[in-house]
């Protein structure tokens, strides 16, 4: 890789993960000055997400398809999505928009982070997988991490939102999960907001029919949840998918745990939410931890290698 392209893909990466730690600095923005009621950010920012995606993703087949036809290629197959990725997907973003109503905006990316490494870690041992010394060592100190976290009580961070965090965080994990099987992960994402469009009438509808006196909408509200979706999820994820092909599983896995600390530091320049000493300590043991589980991941990976290579 040469050297302008290694500052490129940093940048992207960098660009990207600011952008998903920019979606729970908005997302709580939003909710808890009570801008917008949940459901409907959740549709916005899904609505808007596909449009933008729609729009991208119009531009490259336009591309393709000129570049195709000066080449006589044939025009390539794109990849749809699936319904179970969308329906994860909708998951995802409803519990996520519930979670940031009850819990500050570090500790809910700090809690999101840690639980989609753990089911990961989950799979893999389903899968059979054996764990390196220091993902077991690692994985007991996220855990100490995240129990000190919301020890001794539950009310803060606050219990619902605490498993509404913990919820967004699995379905997200599924959704990661499911994506690594995808050849063209950028087309099956896009495919796969499409169809939450759906999800998100039926959503509406529900929560008119239902909880009609707790929707309500400002214009700044709208706009927040119109940049959540268009720009930082969005854009966020051309960003990702384009950096992706060129880090390694590794190094793809460590940049997101900087998504908890940008998100940190986004709040209390934003939104004045103060960082806490327990928070501080948390993280350190948490992001400590999944550092080591993640090195121990690669460790594997080497002795893989070297194995296939003899």
């Amino acid at each position: 890789m040469t050297r302008s392209l290694m500052m490129q893909t940093a940048l992207l990466t960098f660009l990207s993960v600011t952008a998903f730690a920019a979606n729970a600095v908005i997302c709580r923005w939003a909710l808890d000055h009570q801008l917008i009621d949940p459901v409907s950010f959740t549709s916005l920012r899904l609505g808007s997400a596909a449009l933008s995606l729609f729009a991208v993703m119009t531009l490259i087949h336009w591309s393709n398809r000129r570049r195709q036809t000066t080449i006589a290629q044939p025009t390539s197959k794109t990849n749809h999505g699936s319904w179970y990725a969308a329906v994860v997907l909708f998951l995802y973003a409803l519990t996520f928009s519930y979670g940031y109503v009850a819990i500050s905006t570090a500790t809910g990316a700090l809690v999101l982070a840690a639980v989609v490494q753990f089911t990961m870690i989950g799979y893999a041992l389903r899968k059979g997988d054996k764990l390196h010394l220091a993902e077991w060592i690692g994985a007991a100190v996220a855990l100490v991490g995240l129990l000190y976290l919301v020890y001794p009580k539950l009310t803060t961070p606050s219990w619902w939102g605490l498993v509404m965090v913990m919820a967004s965080a699995f379905t997200w994990a599924l959704y990661t999960l499911n994506g690594q099987k995808s050849l063209k992960p950028l087309s099956d994402t896009a495919f796969n907001f499409y169809r939450t469009l759906p999800l998100i009438a039926v959503a509406s509808v529900l929560s008119l029919l239902f909880i009609g006196d707790q929707v309500f909408m400002t214009s700044k509200g709208f706009w927040l949840a119109v940049i959540s979706g268009g720009v930082t999820t969005g854009l966020g994820y051309i960003l990702w998918y384009t950096a992706l092909p060129r880090l390694s599983a590794s190094l793809a896995s460590a940049t997101q745990l900087l998504v908890p600390l940008i998100a940190a530091f986004g709040a209390t320049w934003l939104i004045d939410e103060p960082i806490t000493l327990r928070f501080m300590i948390a993280a350190a043991l948490m992001l400590g931890g999944l550092g080591l589980v993640l090195h121990g991941r690669n460790e594997h990976r080497k002795t893989a290698l070297k194995s296939t290579a003899a």
